[in-house]
């Protein structure tokens, strides 16, 4: 029996593995979802000696408080280094690997404990001198208390253990961490801070004042197929003074000599206030989707644009502006003074042939402008193959800085309008003045040359600020006017785990039909009716984390009695996950991971066997007529499997009959259905035993024998 057994639990075995074999790896795939950790945003390789001022100013900026002086040198420390994204989550979560990044992810935590988890990975990864940078930044000063939540700006689709690859710019890191700061904890009109032109090597402005704030934080995304990434949006104002103001010489050539109504202007002199310029960007984000994934090729396609840009020139209200709920047009925008004239005339008019000095009349103006421009980048495709991180920058075809300034300055409305004038009289002679109308005829006069010299003066300033200074800003944001730069830092997959339900039989003969059944949530997900041996379910992908019932049931015409039933569960490498005894259990699924896991579980059932033996004596070797004795009946099970309820019945021979109540006792373990039976004068012992391997019962039956030898 017990070599029959061994040659059936090898059957089983094999069977086991055939199953695993040939239905499991099937199923492993569809349970895999590619994916990719993709980002729009800076991703700088280097930093030049003109990035490294405006790199202090962007940051000096998004941080209220703070006043960043970092050299070219330490600036391309943090572009040259990167960062494990495992190892980072790992380390913010103190040092505990996770299997959900999400338990890190949505912790609110501030700039200080995000640069200290990062210098702990980066001094690990030996990357000392970007670590040293990292802990010289004022990241926790008084100003910077406020907490940021990682999940805002990395979202993860993937498994933990995937994401080992994946590692992200720490430059790219640190930014994305500073505007999403700048977004949760700049809640009103930041706070200006003022531009060192020479540093920046900005011409022919003064004075420069610049706000910044992030209207929306970007999304770096580890996801598959579909996953949406995306650059901050960001709102730029910039109030400033030209250093050249307008030619007031060639403006007073223009009236002197002018005859108006009848009255000719001389002794012209006109006095100008210093140019004020206001300059506002709305740029939104630079955004995108991944539309494929070959992982055998290691090639990813995303489909991107670079952010729709506004540039105004005038005045927008801060609380409009600033306001991130506010979706801004050109409705928001009214003109600003640019500067104020004061316009000062002597009138003279012909009198008795004469030309006689009537009147002096000064006139205050005041020059407005009003200007804006939009461009609205298309969709584009952009492919991608590794080795990774790897980088692309998309154009927007004919969207730049100089077009936009063209666009500027050819819409750009020039207002002159006019205050009081004071009117002073000369000589006594009291003629009648068309003073409006003078007024007006001055300045229509002024208003062509004012617009050709405020056209010559703008232009280089706007290209300057645009092209140069707001421009270059955004480009450290990963944006440009009309570009964007597009990273993919890494590919990978994430793998649910498949499931399925085998049934097996021993011996593989046996005729015996099953239901099986996976259930999760108190519904089945997969089953497989009347089913003999190697009958299967459908593999099915589970739930990372969830519990499953499995179970089996007796299809009609079988027994569940019949059997001893087991079961295992086997991994794709053959590794038994989980076992025991019985035809139903539950299983908890595995959580995601970078590869493929299949699992195969096999309930068994095996006909019941038992060796089953009764010794019977009275341990005499005769008996006397009319004489009493006891008999012994003991009932012992060899196994290997337990009977239940096995029948002992013993009819006693002729002349013989019971003197008492027979009785049973069971060994530890085993079971007597009663534990005493019969009555004087009966002949029968009927008694159910239940006996474990190894058990057995013993019945003692009382008897008298009969004086009649006709009895016998």
């Amino acid at each position: 029996m017990k070599d029959s057994s061994l040659r059936w639990q090898a059957l089983a075995l094999l069977a086991l593995l055939a199953v695993l074999s040939c239905l499991g790896r099937a199923q492993a795939q569809s349970a895999c979802t590619a994916g990719a950790c993709v980002s729009a945003g800076p991703r700088l390789a280097s930093v030049d000696s003109t990035q490294s001022p405006v790199l202090n100013l962007l940051f000096g900026a998004l941080l209220p408080g703070t006043t960043l002086n970092l050299s070219v040198a330490d600036w391309n420390n943090l572009a040259g280094a990167n960062i494990n994204l495992n190892a980072l989550l790992t380390q913010l979560n103190g040092g505990v690997v996770v299997s959900d990044p999400s338990q890190v992810l949505n912790t609110n935590i501030t700039l200080g404990q995000l640069r200290a988890a990062m210098v702990q990975v980066l001094q690990a990864d030996n990357q000392s001198a970007a670590a040293n940078v990292l802990n010289a930044l004022p990241l926790g000063v008084a100003g910077v208390t406020g907490s940021i939540r990682l999940a805002d700006i990395l979202q993860i689709a993937l498994p933990t253990g995937s994401l080992a690859t994946v590692r992200l710019n720490v430059l790219d890191l640190l930014t994305g961490g500073v505007q999403l700061y700048n977004f949760r904890n700049v809640l009103t009109t930041p706070t200006p801070i003022t531009v060192n032109t020479a540093a920046l090597g900005l011409n022919g402005v003064a004075n420069v004042r610049l706000w910044a704030q992030v209207i929306e934080p970007p999304v770096y995304n580890c996801g598959a197929v579909g996953a949406a990434f995306h650059s901050a949006a960001i709102r730029i104002k910039l109030d400033l003074d030209l250093v050249q103001g307008l030619n007031t010489g060639t403006l007073s050539a223009a009236l002197s000599g002018l005859n108006l109504l009848g009255v000719s202007l001389s002794n012209t002199s006109i006095s100008a206030d210093v140019l004020h310029l206001q300059l506002y960007a709305d740029v939104a984000r630079a955004e995108g989707s991944i539309s494929a994934i070959n992982l055998v090729g290691n090639a990813v396609t995303l489909q991107a644009r670079p952010g729709l840009v506004n540039l105004y020139v005038g005045q927008i209200s801060d609380a409009t502006f600033f306001n991130r709920s506010t979706v801004l047009s050109d409705t928001a925008l009214t003109a600003a003074t640019l500067t104020s004239l004061s316009v000062r005339v002597r009138v003279s008019a012909n009198v008795l042939g004469l030309l006689t000095p009537i009147a002096d009349i000064t006139i205050p103006l005041t020059v407005s402008v009003r200007s804006y421009a939009t461009a609205t980048p298309g969709l584009q495709s952009a492919s991608f193959t590794g080795p990774y991180p790897q980088t692309r920058t998309l154009t927007a075809g004919t969207v730049s800085a100089a077009t936009m300034v063209s666009t500027l300055v050819n819409s750009l409305s020039i207002q002159v309008t006019s205050g009081n004038p004071t009117v002073t009289l000369l000589g006594g002679i009291a003629l009648p003045l068309p003073v409006a109308d003078l007024v007006n005829g001055i300045v229509n006069t002024l208003l062509t040359p004012i617009r050709t010299q405020v056209n010559a003066l703008v232009t280089p300033v706007l290209t300057a600020l645009l092209g140069g200074l707001v421009d270059n800003l955004l480009a450290l944001l990963g944006i440009r006017i009309g570009q964007a730069v597009f990273t993919v830092e890494g590919i990978t997959q994430a793998c649910a785990a498949t499931l399925q339900l085998v049934k097996l039989l021993q011996p593989t003969s046996d005729t015996g039909r099953f239901n099986l059944s996976i259930a999760y949530n108190g519904s089945t997900v997969g089953s497989a009716s009347n089913v003999g041996n190697n009958g299967a379910t459908a593999a099915v992908i589970t739930v990372p984390g969830g519990s499953y019932a499995l179970a089996e049931a007796a299809a009609a015409g079988t027994t569940l009695t019949r059997y001893a039933s087991s079961w295992q569960c086997v991994d794709q490498n053959n590794t038994v996950v989980s076992s025991g005894s019985g035809g139903t259990f539950t299983l908890q699924a595995p959580a995601m991971t970078a590869t493929a896991v299949t699992l195969v579980c096999s309930i068994t059932n095996r006909t019941r066997q038992a060796d089953l033996s009764i010794t019977k004596t009275d341990g005499s070797g005769s008996y006397t007529p009319g004489g009493t004795a006891t008999y012994t009946l003991l009932v012992r099970n060899d196994g290997p499997d337990p009977v239940t309820n096995a029948v002992v019945t013993d009819s006693l021979p002729n002349g013989t009959t019971l003197r008492g109540a027979w009785t049973c006792s069971a060994s530890s373990g085993s079971a007597c259905a009663a534990a005493s039976g019969g009555a004087v004068g009966g002949n029968a012992v009927n008694v159910g035993v239940t006996l474990i391997n190894g058990g057995q019962a013993t019945i003692s039956v009382p008897v008298s024998f009969s004086n009649s030898p006709g009895a016998y």
